[in-house]
């Protein structure tokens, strides 16, 4: 959007200045917002959507489609509280923290970060959140195993932030592609 925006900027009579871009894409976000939600998508779910898609409308278009379907799963209660308890948790660090393995003593924080280091490596584009949740799907018996198991917030702190640090990378697989903390229910 913002690439064809600078395109048709450059046909403009008179410049453009950084406030008029912005307000020309906020309106043209809201008309997309408005639109998903007169055809009757929930508003979080557009919310979601375009928090990390807002810039690419097909997407949009896409991941508000494939987000409704999953949403509307009788098992969307165990997915979203499995990715929210990860986010919860590390959102508020103002720090990201880079995860060493040799820190990892926990058969369930092991098993954790195999799991993470597999979605990395299987991680298709951004964008799809039929592939990023298909993904996650898989991964949400470690991260429960993980909560039950280990204390995140240890008193170590090299070994708490370790913790911390791989529960950012869970979250930043979504970066990109949807800001589930948006939904209902998060």
């Amino acid at each position: 959007l913002r690439k064809w925006m600078s395109v048709a900027e450059k046909n403009l009579p008179i410049p453009m200045s950084e406030a008029d871009r912005i307000a020309c894409f906020d309106f043209i976000v809201g008309r997309m917002k408005s639109t998903l939600t007169d055809q009757g998508y929930r508003y979080d779910v557009v919310d979601a959507v375009l928090a990390e898609q807002s810039n690419n409308p097909a997407g949009v278009y896409r991941s508000v489609r494939q987000l409704s379907d999953w949403v509307a799963r009788s098992d969307w209660g165990t997915i979203l509280p499995a990715f929210a308890r990860c986010v919860r948790i590390t959102r508020d660090q103002k720090e990201t923290f880079a995860v060493d393995k040799s820190l990892l003593s926990e058969p369930a924080e092991m098993e954790l970060f195999q799991s993470i280091l597999k979605a990395e490596k299987e991680q298709p584009a951004r964008g799809s959140v039929d592939a990023l949740l298909r993904l996650f799907e898989g991964m949400i018996p470690a991260v429960n195993r993980f909560f039950d198991e280990v204390l995140v917030m240890a008193e170590d702190r090299a070994v708490r932030n370790n913790r911390l640090g791989l529960l950012q990378r869970l979250a930043a697989l979504a970066t990109g592609t949807v800001d589930f903390s948006t939904l209902e229910g998060f």
